[in-house]
């Protein structure tokens, strides 16, 4: 694993060993360039000299003046001294044989001068044998300069091709580099903005680590550390609120207890007083009016200890349909009192990871709430497999969970449906339907601690539980729980 720094490090290294590379490379092809012009400017001066030294010769033949002979053999003797003094320049636009034939023939073309300034007037052939020798020196000169000058300028193409080629190296380089680093450095980063988002949104789904930077896998797993702790932290919370509610609500509980304990009291005296007078049936009566009264007393208490305490649940395959078809056996007598039908419509193959007694308290609740809610109503229960998509919720839906029902790209979840066509919940009911010890039955019918409880269960498995309802259209219940294991805090 490599850190972010160091990538940083070596991508800022790599540009700066470019660069480096890039000029020594275009400062050699100058100082090149330069030696190169510097050659030309000794060719330039010996075909000038030649030139001058040819010029101050047609003087000489024209007017007969010895002064311009004089002048002819001093530029002569400049072009033999530049021919001494750049001899690394002329031999790279020469040969060996071309600078020969040049310095033999300007010393040639001396003696001839010299001895041509000795018998003026003028003397014909000696005149021809200067004018023949200044020009082939002349020649000589003007091919030397002519072929320096190409030279240059195919230096000076070369030089062009080099620099447009280093460029677009460097370019494609730069590009390469920066390329590794938007993949190594800046990608991470964005994909962890990206993982952020749900937890922003509320859904604190642990971060996947597949980045190999140290910073970003330290980052996640502090983050996820986080996570864990929030989620312990938010569970103490829960708990600890529950333990709150229960001593605030004491006065109302006492209440639920004191009317079942009255009943019991009241019937006790009856059977106290008229022991020895009273009919068999009377007797039944009250005996069997304290049996009731001291059952719904067993229940409240029950309610109370299983909303005090959390139960971590015992995971395992479960068979849904089976699971299902068990809870209406159970529910059976109190559904066929109020003449609902309950219409199923689950896969006999769904599996799903849960605790079967848990979930089953789950659809005890559910049908029962909705069965006694109004009579004759049909119950459908319908199920979906493993999936991404799940079904669409309205926005009044009031939703509970810390997957919050929305859909998450990396978990497939598991859809339960109960939908009835009863008179549905009022919109201001609708928001407070989880809230416990809120209910809207009579007094004695009730703690309003089943649908809390319900919710309870859904989210120790790892899933969520949303319920829309509007007046006279009916009430549907999504559950959506996770296909793979949940991990707990």
């Amino acid at each position: 694993m490599i850190s972010i720094h160091r990538k940083i490090t070596l991508a800022f290294s790599t540009l700066a060993v470019l660069a480096v590379g890039v000029a020594t490379f275009t400062s050699l092809d100058l100082l090149f360039l330069q030696q190169r012009v510097e050659d030309g400017m000794a060719i330039s001066r010996l075909e000038t000299t030649v030139q001058d030294m040819r010029r101050e010769e047609k003087n000489l033949f024209l007017y007969q003046d010895a002064n311009a002979g004089d002048a002819a053999g001093k530029f002569a003797e400049l072009a033999l001294k530049e021919l001494n003094t750049s001899p690394k320049a002329l031999a790279k636009v020469g040969s060996i044989l071309q600078l020969g034939q040049l310095r033999s023939g300007l010393q040639e073309y001396q003696k001839l001068l010299k001895l041509y300034l000795k018998q003026l007037p003028v003397d014909v052939m000696l005149e021809n044998q200067i004018r023949n020798q200044g020009h082939n020196l002349s020649q000589l000169a003007e091919n030397l300069a002519l072929h320096e000058r190409e030279l240059l300028r195919l230096s000076i193409e070369n030089a062009k091709s080099a620099q447009v080629i280093g460029i677009a190296i460097f370019a494609i380089l730069l590009l390469l580099v920066g390329w590794r680093l938007d993949r190594s450095v800046i990608k991470p980063v964005k994909q962890l903005m990206q993982d952020l988002n749900p937890i922003a949104e509320g859904r604190f789904d642990r971060l996947e680590t597949d980045s190999s930077n140290t910073e970003m896998i330290s980052l996640r797993e502090a983050f996820n550390r986080m996570l864990d702790e929030l989620e312990a932290r938010r569970r103490r919370l829960i708990q600890s609120e529950k333990l709150a509610a229960i001593g605030i609500l004491v006065s109302g509980v006492a209440h639920e207890l004191n009317n079942p304990l009255s009943n019991i009291s009241s019937s006790c005296q009856l059977l106290l007083e008229e022991l020895d007078t009273a009919d068999h049936a009377s007797l039944q009566d009250w005996a069997q009016t304290i049996d009731n009264e001291t059952e719904r007393a067993r229940r409240i208490v029950d309610a109370l200890l299983d909303f005090g305490r959390r139960q971590e649940p015992h995971l395992e395959q479960v068979n849904l349909a089976d699971l299902l078809e068990r809870t209406l056996l159970l529910i059976r007598g109190q559904v066929r009192k109020t003449g609902a039908t309950v219409h199923t419509h689950i896969p006999l193959d769904l599996m799903l990871l849960a605790d079967p007694q848990r979930l089953q308290q789950v659809f005890i609740n559910l049908l029962r709430n909705a069965a006694e809610s109004s009579e004759n109503l049909d119950l459908h229960v319908r199920a979906k497999g493993c999936s991404f998509s799940g079904t669409a919720l309205p926005s009044t839906a009031t939703v509970v969970g810390e997957l919050g029902c929305h859909l998450n790209k990396r978990q497939p979840m598991i859809e339960i449906i109960i939908e009835d066509n009863g008179p549905g919940i009022p919109p201001d009911t609708l928001p407070r339907i989880f809230e416990p010890f809120f209910t809207t039955r009579e007094p004695g019918h009730g703690m309003g601690l089943g649908l809390y409880i319900v919710q309870e269960i859904i989210q120790e498995h790892g899933g969520c539980i949303a319920i829309a309802s509007q007046p006279g259209q009916g009430t549907r219940v999504v559950l959506r729980l996770p296909c793979r294991e949940h991990r707990y805090v």
